[in-house]
């Protein structure tokens, strides 16, 4: 099936989820919260299942918009089994509740030509609202579909993102759960390839990888703990490109470089590969996560 641009433009919707604290807490447990017991328990400890309380990683926003149901919604003919998700880019303007009916509305904004063999990139964009019609997050992503390319289109905007020259200011690092994307899953991305090993070893991978948002969640998890801990209702944005996959049971190392009192930029290495080449005075292998903003007030 050809690539049609005449989705562009037009918007979906409403794609709705009902949530109480339960999926709250799915879906930071999907991200490494509580991994052990200790961390990050505020984001699965509701105290009292009647009268839950806890803190929400902002992450939660993104799978209202980045799920199966939007995905095959919004087809444009591209082949499935080549989509890699890109990137997000992700606003938060309302805390999110313990429980809700939520409407999301996304628009398709653009299908791009990265050229033959190097795939299309296409834009979606996801305006997430509370039941009382409080708009909660936007949600731009963006999808890589490595077969089909070569299609005519226009060529994507190019995206840089300045790091300062120097040392990372902050680092936090930790060994990525095996079960973690069995977890992220039941938020509504299906992809065998976060599941079934035969799928991936057809790809080359040793195992099946995260999803690339269950990856952004633990890196979330990482900047909030680092820049302002324990108050994860003050982030207002996060960005990130996915650059290279994850696989489970990989240390992970997050840099974090402060630009000012509300903004840093942010990358997720594999530690180990990344220690090893600075070792051997070779270039650093490909981050997971790279021209990373966050924003918070």
């Amino acid at each position: 099936m050809a690539i049609s641009t005449e989705i562009v433009g037009k918007t979906f919707g409403p794609f709705v989820r009902d949530y109480t604290f339960k999926d709250l807490e799915i879906c930071a447990l999907g991200c490494g919260c509580a991994w052990d017991g200790k961390v990050d328990l505020e984001y699965v400890n509701e105290h009292d299942a009647k009268n839950p309380d806890l803190k929400v990683l902002p992450i939660f926003g993104v799978p209202l918009t980045v799920n199966e149901e939007m995905t095959t919604t919004l087809d444009y003919g591209f082949d499935y089994s080549g989509s890699l998700h890109y990137g997000i880019d992700v606003y938060f303007h309302a805390p999110f509740k313990m429980n809700d009916h939520i409407e999301t509305f996304v628009t398709q904004e653009a299908i791009w030509d990265r050229g033959e063999g190097r795939g299309s990139l296409s834009k979606q964009v996801g305006k997430s609202y509370s039941s009382d019609g409080t708009h909660l997050c936007t949600v731009e992503t963006y999808d890589c579909c490595i077969y089909d390319g070569g299609f005519g289109g226009e060529q994507p905007p190019k995206d840089v993102v300045e790091y300062p020259d120097r040392e990372p200011d902050l680092v936090y690092e930790e060994v990525c759960g095996l079960q973690w994307p069995l977890i992220y899953r039941m938020m509504g991305d299906w992809h065998q390839q976060h599941i079934d090993w035969s799928y991936t070893e057809q790809t080359g991978l040793a195992r099946p990888i995260n999803h690339g948002v269950c990856s952004a969640g633990i890196a979330m998890r990482h900047v909030i703990k680092l820049l302002f801990p324990g108050e994860p209702e003050r982030m207002k944005r996060f960005k990130c490109r996915f650059t290279s996959p994850v696989l489970p049971g990989t240390k992970l190392r997050t840099q974090v470089w402060k630009i000012s009192d509300t903004e840093a930029r942010f990358r997720m290495v594999d530690a180990e590969a990344f220690d090893a080449a600075v070792a051997a005075g070779e270039r650093t292998p490909k981050p997971f996560l790279n021209s990373c903003i966050v924003e918070w007030e």
